[in-house]
């Protein structure tokens, strides 16, 4: 690992100090480039060769493209700078140095996005995605159900207005009534619809996949244009004689037309799925799959009492459920954390879980160059990075050139 000391926590390299980490280099995309990083002034200045006998390895930092909270605080429940940026570091301590903001279904989101959009506009956040609140009210989950509607377009063109290009995607249920107009909307201004939190059958979610993507074919869009909210999540499940939305939605992600995330914590979807879905769909697209948290405002904290939404929430060992209930309400994990299980767990290699959770994300979103995000290491690029140890700890966190732990 790093020299002792030649980092200081918080702080930028020193114009004359240079620091060697030590660890298997890899790139987003979970390719191996080398066997350490030789840094200096937080830019690395030589990758060092491959050596087979070098333990621990080296990732860029992780991008979380679903995130509601995290260190005890919420972002639609307390959309102040400083709670988001409790909520930002709570993540940033165990690696993820990227992160859109999620909401979730509001009566008035306009509060919420203008306080994230400060939070973008510093470079803290990498955009906004709202979870709602055109979904389906048969497949609330943890949302308010009385913030639940249907697609309003003037209603979302202020929203998009107000969130200055920074809303970058939105869920919304295939089958309510406007979900193809609100998905145009939503390319025209550069965001993407997530379909999900849906009771949508077959054959209604192929065809809005099918009318999103002609539609971004169009305008000339130039990123994928649609992705799936936690699949499996707030959606029917697959029946022999109804295979209903995820089928198509796996399908249509393995043609390269969507990108499904996976709460890949093994509490939203167990472990053995999570791992047959990457299976499936890398092979053709592996860009595909998207780790993410759904983490709510218990992640990084103890058991307790917590909210989301302003519903009520309990975490119970570490599983989160609207209160009296067993309705799962958001994540508890992180994006390293969900690594350490599936890796640990011989689910997953963790060159898989890197591409899930870096060049997935990055490439869904275009968000090559952007604060936090680092896709490879060269010299020149500046040190978004984990130091991960021979047992997948979390030694040491860095993001844009600073050490974080």
């Amino acid at each position: 690992m790093s020299a002792a000391g030649a980092l200081p926590v918080n702080g930028l390299v020193d114009e004359d100090s240079v620091v060697t980490l030590t660890g298997q280099v890899l790139d987003a995309d979970g390719h191996t480039r080398g066997s350490g990083l030789v840094v200096k002034d937080g830019r690395v200045v030589e990758v060092l060769p491959y050596d087979e006998s070098v333990k621990g390895w080296i990732t860029p930092g992780f991008i979380d493209i679903h995130c509601h909270g995290g260190g005890g605080c919420s972002f639609p429940d307390e959309p102040t700078f400083e709670k988001i940026m409790t909520v930002i570091n709570a993540h940033r301590q165990m690696g993820t140095t990227a992160m859109l903001a999620s909401t979730v279904s509001l009566v008035d989101p306009l509060p919420a996005i203008r306080e994230l959009v400060v939070a973008c506009e510093s470079g803290d956040l990498i955009g906004i995605h709202m979870e709602g609140p055109y979904i389906s009210p048969h497949k609330c989950g943890a949302q308010n159900p009385e913030a639940v509607r249907n697609p309003d377009i003037d209603e979302l063109r202020t929203w998009l207005e107000a969130g200055k290009g920074y809303i970058r995607s939105m869920t919304i249920a295939p089958e309510v009534e406007g979900a193809t107009e609100a998905a145009k909307l939503l390319l025209d201004y550069g965001a993407i619809p997530s379909w999900g939190h849906t009771v949508s059958s077959g054959s209604r979610t192929r065809e809005v996949i099918a009318e999103t993507t002609a539609y971004a074919k169009q305008i000339g869009f130039n990123t994928l244009p649609q992705t799936a909210t936690h699949l499996f999540n707030a959606m029917p499940g697959i029946t022999h004689r109804a295979p209903g939305p995820v089928r198509e939605l796996l399908a249509a992600a393995r043609a390269g037309e969507v990108a499904v995330e996976l709460v890949a914590d093994t509490i939203h979807v167990d472990a053995d799925l999570v791992s047959d879905v990457v299976r499936f769909v890398e092979p053709e697209n592996p860009h595909g799959v998207v780790f993410v948290t759904d983490a709510m405002a218990g992640a990084g904290m103890p058991d307790g009492h917590y909210q989301l939404g302003g519903l009520d929430v309990d975490i119970t060992d570490g599983v989160a459920v609207l209160a009296g209930t067993d309705t799962i309400a958001g994540g508890t994990a992180r994006i390293a954390e969900e690594l350490q299980r599936l890796v640990r767990g011989g689910f997953l290699s963790i060159e898989q879980v890197v591409r899930a959770g870096v060049g997935a994300p990055a490439a869904v979103l275009g968000i090559e160059g952007r604060a936090g995000v680092t896709l490879t290491f060269e010299p020149g690029v500046v040190l978004n990075a984990v130091v991960f140890t021979e047992g997948f700890e979390v030694a040491e966190v860095y993001r844009e050139g600073q050490r974080l732990k």
